[in-house]
């Protein structure tokens, strides 16, 4: 049995190592809708890539499958950091951007929040990942949002307590 995905963060450092690039825990496992096989995942933020580049590749490079490459994400540059530890995938991921404003975190956010208001969506959206539907489109799914579930995802933060309570109410019987 892997490890809890915390003591795995901690034992790793992939927040002390990593602390100048303001880290956010983000995924699955910190919502408690994750499976066997799902990752951590982390996101950072850098001034310079590269630099996030090199702690990485200096603190993580010798484990297990490291792969570090560029993407783009939001129309702007990224790093991507992956390797294998202690039974889990980990995903390290850094834009120049505030990590509060990236994507990932802003969908792990209104996700957080969606489950405050109504633990049983954790059940509801944790049914469709079984069936091997993403987080995102599993959450829209649940809600009954149509579109393109990442930016439906992130039209919900705007909507207050209130109104996603009934979203919910009106989706999960």
């Amino acid at each position: 049995m892997k490890p809890e995905c915390e003591h795995v963060i901690e034992r790793l450092g992939l927040l002390r190592s990593l602390c100048d690039f303001n880290p956010c825990v983000i995924g699955t496992p910190p919502l408690g809708i994750d499976l066997p096989t799902s990752d951590i995942d982390i996101a950072y933020s850098a001034e310079e890539l590269s630099q996030f580049r090199r702690c990485c590749h200096k603190n993580f490079g010798s484990l297990d499958g490291y792969w570090c490459y560029d993407s783009i994400a939001q129309n702007l540059p990224a790093v991507i950091v992956k390797f294998n530890s202690m039974g889990w995938d980990i995903e390290l991921f850094c834009q120049t951007i505030p990590t509060e404003q990236q994507w990932g975190v802003r969908h792990f956010q209104i996700e957080q929040r969606l489950i405050e208001l109504d633990p049983r969506l954790r059940i509801a959206v944790q049914q469709l990942k079984q069936k091997g539907i993403k987080t995102e489109p599993a959450f829209a799914q649940v809600l009954g949002v149509d579109g393109d579930p990442y930016l439906a995802m992130l039209e919900l933060e705007q909507i207050c307590d209130r109104e996603l309570k009934h979203l919910i109410s009106t989706s999960i019987q």
